[in-house]
């Protein structure tokens, strides 16, 4: 069985997880851990909801850095037959990893946006029916029903009206950018684009400051991002996902060696793959600033979605991530830059990495 980037898993130890990228290694998928029980460990810092019948922390990588870090070690030990060490990355790197036999029951989006869509209208709350209206005017594209899915709350059922986003996940990294094109010009009374002081709210919060000129985060954000936006006032968030057939690596097939923190610069050579996750932007004419090491740059790669649409080719940009030399098991080696492991956001290259367009 397949698991799509978004879809959502709950354990047998009752985490709520969410499916984390389309490659995963056979023993089991890899994620990131949404809602936590707080019976085993509680943090202050991170949101509570109650959600099953149960007291959950929210799993927020923006929480406080220092209370972070030690939530994370906590965790390691509560539930250490979550953490993953990878077989092809150094001792270093964090992942989440859910076991085949842990798995309870699998939410996926696209069955699920398939049966909301099938229900009569008239027995839809106001969330649903918002959602429902939603992708009636996204299939006015061209795609297929078939070729979306709804997830997060919406797909689990504790959603909250007026405070709940609506996450819709498309299947094809081609559909992804047909619909791009198409909400580039679409319009319909309930449609709005985040607003300027809504992108200045995102850009304070994530730490943007400390890496962008404002002006320069907003016109990417307003001009590119329609990925995300309101409708009926309320949030959306389009995600992509890859099918089978066309992820842009295959997990298991490289050896990464870290080479430490480094910064490129390059221009961006191809971007079709810049709208999942993790994805990557390829680079051509590389130049590594400030680093001892002398080597040609192919890939930027990132693992949060703050960088998807930054891009596009002919553009240059500028990242700072982990520099890794990669090996393939056939072919050449090369060199990659990598933002965003979720060892990042426990030291200080949460303040450091980026991604950008100069």
């Amino acid at each position: 069985m397949h698991f799509y980037e978004s879809s959502v898993i709950t354990t047998k130890d009752g985490l709520h997880c969410q499916v984390y990228g389309n490659e995963h290694p056979e023993k089991g998928i890899l994620i990131k851990p949404k809602y936590i029980p707080t019976d085993r460990i509680e943090c202050e810092a991170l949101q509570c909801r109650f959600i099953s019948g149960q007291k959950m922390n929210r799993f927020n990588l923006w929480a406080e850095k220092a209370r972070l870090e030690q939530y994370v070690e906590n965790f390691k030990n509560a539930y250490p037959q979550y953490i993953y060490q990878s077989e092809m990355h150094e001792k270093d790197r964090l992942f989440f990893l859910v076991l085949h036999d842990r798995i309870e029951r699998t939410y996926f989006p696209r069955t699920g946006l398939a049966e909301l869509m099938s229900m009569p209208e008239k027995d839809l709350d106001k969330h649903l029916a918002t959602v429902y209206k939603f992708v009636n005017f996204l299939l006015e594209s061209g795609l297929r029903l078939k070729d979306f899915g709804v997830t997060y709350s919406t797909l689990m059922g504790h959603y909250v009206y007026n405070m709940s986003d609506i996450n819709i996940v498309v299947y094809g990294k081609e559909n992804f950018w047909k619909l791009m094109k198409y909400l580039e010009n679409a319009e319909h009374p309930s449609l709005r684009w985040k607003s300027e002081k809504e992108w200045t709210e995102f850009y304070k919060k994530r730490n943007r400051f400390n890496i962008f000129e404002k002006n320069t985060f907003l016109n990417r954000m307003i001009n590119r991002k329609k990925s995300e936006g309101y409708f009926d006032n309320l949030l959306f968030v389009i995600f992509a996902a890859e099918k089978e057939d066309e992820t842009w690596f295959k997990w298991g097939q490289e050896k990464y060696t870290s080479l430490g923190l480094a910064t490129v610069e390059g221009t961006v050579a191809e971007n079709h793959s810049s709208i999942v996750r993790p994805g990557c932007y390829d680079i051509a004419n590389s130049k590594l600033i400030d680093s001892g090491e002398d080597c040609d740059v192919k890939k930027v790669v990132f693992y949060s979605r703050d960088y998807t649409l930054l891009a596009y080719p002919g553009e240059k940009i500028k990242a700072c991530g982990i520099l890794e030399k990669v090996e393939p098991k056939q072919g050449k080696p090369y060199h990659r830059i990598v933002t965003g492991y979720f060892d990042s956001y426990l030291n200080e290259r949460r303040e450091k990495e980026f991604i950008k367009v100069i």
